[in-house]
């Protein structure tokens, strides 16, 4: 990959090329705008673009440089966000045809964070309908399918996002996830993802519930560690009336090298049995993490029921969803299930705490398969998920007990960085893992992460032709 193609370039060196003078932000935005209307037609990952605002911001970020003063973080650099964001004066219809036409009145907390950095949002990427499927497809904006193969799903809810950073569309993607909806995407399309810690990314804007749903965060996600670095600085951060009294201060990273981690890896369950090219990965990051030094356990558990888990989950999102009910329309929760709930998350929480006293980081799967063959077949509920488990011995199961390594760790409400871990040789498709900690350590499993590319060589790999770089642009 040539370094002077701007669409494979970071958030972070797009920031020090515009700043330098090498390119201006508007020239930038158009490569990109121009990428867009080449290839995003079979994808459909950007639903949402606003070329005369993103022309408008991007010469005034020009001219704020031209001018050398308070030049910002991420001063004029392109990027886009879930269509769910909510960004002042763009539509946000979260897929939902009865909201086709709302537009954001103001930027939602995270977004407003963003555009202090100097970020320029010129489109937004799509999703399932409210958000709420392992695939991407809605009937707004039609189906969104996966680079390396479009025949399948780059997942969901932020499965626009995915396919947009992994094709060069944009450096960074600002999504969300409750059950998977980083994790799920990241690895479909072989990028990054952070799932943060719960509660350290503000949930505050329109069409947001006061409180923050349950379990459920904004995250980002990229195509290297440093831009999920990056962006864990500008955006990890309390809020709202909390910030008169409170302050986020996440532990910095002590460990330089992965020889002195102690790793627990696993790779699959009865649960939810995991696609052998996924366990393989797991099994050479295992073994290349003890060629380097790391203590590996592959047995090591937390002391957890995971049916107690999984129904914890259940429960938290169904108190989710009944908050969403017009008032008067019944719900099938109770106060004292949601006391229940609540109290059984807590369990979960110390039980995860009293594993990471002994283990710095957990590596487990996103989910059970590799991108799986697009399925929008309807009831939802009916759909099944095909695992191959060995090479032509296949089981299926419940599309949602699909969910069981989003659930696995949300639960305690713990931080999870997805990494690119390689691509399938059979199937020929990006097979991603993740690096879960105790909560609050976002930071040191970003550590990990990056560490696993400088030592290990596990890193983002572009798509085929014709989402490649052979279709980059040159600035």
């Amino acid at each position: 990959m040539e370094e002077d193609r701007v669409e494979w370039k970071s958030a972070g060196e797009l920031a020090r090329i515009i700043r330098s003078g090498e390119a201006k932000s508007r020239e930038v935005l158009e490569l990109l705008l121009r990428r867009v209307d080449a290839l995003n037609g079979t994808l459909r990952a950007v639903v949402v673009v606003d070329k005369e605002r993103a022309r408008r911001l991007a010469d005034e970020a020009d001219r704020r440089i031209a001018r050398g003063a308070d030049i910002r973080p991420l001063e004029g650099v392109p990027i886009t966000v879930k269509e769910n964001c909510a960004v002042g004066g763009m539509i946000c219809s979260h897929g939902d045809p009865q909201h086709r036409h709302r537009m954001a009145p103001v930027s939602e907390a995270l977004v407003q964070r963003l555009e202090a950095a100097g970020c320029i949002i010129y489109g937004k990427t799509n999703l399932p309908i409210n958000a709420n499927d392992i695939q991407t497809y809605n009937k707004v904006y039609g189906s969104s399918s996966n680079p390396w193969n479009l025949s399948r799903t780059p997942g969901g809810s932020s499965g626009g996002g995915a396919a947009a950073v992994a094709v060069g569309f944009t450096p960074i993607e600002l999504g969300g996830d409750v059950g998977g909806s980083i994790r799920t995407p990241a690895a479909f399309c072989g990028i990054y993802g952070h799932k943060p810690t719960y509660g350290i990314m503000e949930k505050r804007g329109p069409f947001l519930e006061r409180r923050p749903r349950e379990i459920s965060v904004r995250g980002t996600m990229a195509r290297c560690v440093e831009d999920l670095e990056l962006l864990a600085e500008l955006l990890a951060g309390v809020g709202g009336i909390d910030a008169r009294g409170l302050r986020l201060d996440l532990p910095r990273p002590t460990k330089r090298r992965l020889a002195e981690y102690k790793v627990a890896v696993w790779a699959t369950d009865e649960n939810a049995p995991v696609h052998y090219e996924l366990v393989d990965a797991a099994g050479r990051v295992a073994r290349v993490l003890e060629e380097r030094g790391a203590v590996v356990s592959r047995t090591a558990r937390p002391a957890l029921d995971t049916k107690v888990n999984l129904d914890t989950y259940l429960g938290l999102v169904a108190f989710n969803d009944a908050l969403a009910r017009a008032p008067g329309e019944r719900a099938d929760v109770t106060l004292p299930g949601y006391r229940h709930a609540t109290e059984e998350r807590e369990l979960v929480r110390e039980a995860w705490e009293a594993f990471f006293g002994e283990w710095d980081v957990l590596i487990v799967p996103s989910h059970p398969t590799p991108a799986f063959p697009k399925d929008e077949t309807m009831p939802i509920d009916a759909r099944k998920i095909e695992v191959e488990t060995a090479p032509g011995q296949f089981v299926r199961y419940g599309y949602w007990r699909a969910l069981f390594w989003a659930m696995l760790t949300n639960v305690g409400l713990l931080p999870s960085i997805t990494f690119p871990a390689g691509t399938g040789p059979a199937t020929g498709l990006p097979l991603g893992l993740n690096v879960v900690g105790r909560e609050y350590s976002d930071l040191d499993c970003l550590n990990v992460a990056r560490l696993l590319r400088a030592e290990c060589g596990f890193a983002f790999q572009p798509p085929p032709h014709p989402y490649g770089p052979r279709t980059a642009s040159r600035l």
